[in-house]
């Protein structure tokens, strides 16, 4: 919420503090310290769930990796495809987590709930993040810009579910409003995504007795993980930097975006494996 009232104020006394440029190293930095690190319990999640199966480290390691990889495959086949998987499973992935707690939940409210970090950037900023879409997509998007029916249509919707079934998330939805309609799509996926998402999930992580036990230094484990990110970044954006003619700007949406997509189909299946498998106990 501070960070969120901090950016506003940035965007209101002085909107070009927060520059194209400021927005990607803050995405780049953010994402790489924050975001991605937060799938490294994964690994404490298998060896929950598969700890009593032989060599089970190695192939946790091959299968979620091969999961990965393929999916980094459709990308370069298919990239409007794989943009598209990608936004479907952020939107389950993203509902999942905020309706944890809310009982009778179902379908429609995860799918709903979970939009709301993609469909209301997209309404309200159209061109920009269909720009982002191009960059990824390799290619320019045709659209029609004019959503102001669909704008009033999907907030009103939103507002109503949150009225009627989930009025303890109105504060929170409201601020995420908020951010999404009036802050730049990059800042407000930042504040959403690892301020938000990714920290959520590790207080998550950390309060669960059947991932975390005291018997793992959560320092020494944080420090092993995030060395590896910054390595595979820097390496990353060097060999994507020599060997093609991309802009700086290019580069960092392309990294940060794909990286995201090809990480989240295994630890999105991972943790729907674990959450039936909790759920059965």
């Amino acid at each position: 919420m501070n960070l969120s009232i901090i950016s506003l104020l940035l965007m209101i006394v002085s909107p070009t503090t927060l520059s194209i440029n400021v927005q990607l190293i803050l995405l780049l930095i953010t994402v790489t310290i924050i975001g991605i690190p937060h799938g490294y319990f994964d690994f404490l999640i298998a060896k929950k769930l598969f700890c009593n199966y032989d060599n089970w480290l190695f192939k946790f390691i091959f299968v979620y990796t091969s999961l990965s990889l393929i999916y980094l495959l459709v990308w370069y086949i298919s990239p409007a495809v794989a943009l598209a998987i990608f936004l479907i499973m952020s939107m389950y992935h993203f509902g999942i987590e905020e309706t944890e707690d809310v009982e009778n939940n179902n379908n429609l409210m995860i799918l709903y709930l979970g939009s709301v970090p993609i469909i209301v950037p997209i309404l309200f900023h159209t061109h920009e993040v269909f720009y982002f879409f191009d960059i990824l997509l390799n290619e320019q998007i045709l659209f029609k810009s004019n959503f102001y029916f669909l704008k009033f249509g999907y907030c009103g919707g939103l507002i109503v579910l949150l009225l009627l079934k989930l009025r303890r998330l109105l504060p929170l939805y409201g601020l995420l409003l908020v951010n999404f309609i009036f802050l730049p799509p990059l800042l407000s996926f930042i504040l959403y995504f690892c301020f938000h998402h990714s920290i959520r999930h590790y207080l998550h992580a950390l309060g669960d007795s059947n991932i975390y036990t005291n018997q793992i230094s959560i320092m020494k484990f944080a420090i092993i993980f995030l060395v590896l990110t910054i390595f595979f970044t820097a390496t990353v954006l060097l060999y994507m930097s020599e060997f093609s003619n991309m802009a700086f700007e290019n580069i960092v949406i392309k990294y940060i975006f794909i990286t995201l997509a090809c990480l989240t189909l295994p630890h999105l299946l991972l943790n729907i494996i674990y959450e039936n498998e909790m759920n059965m106990k």
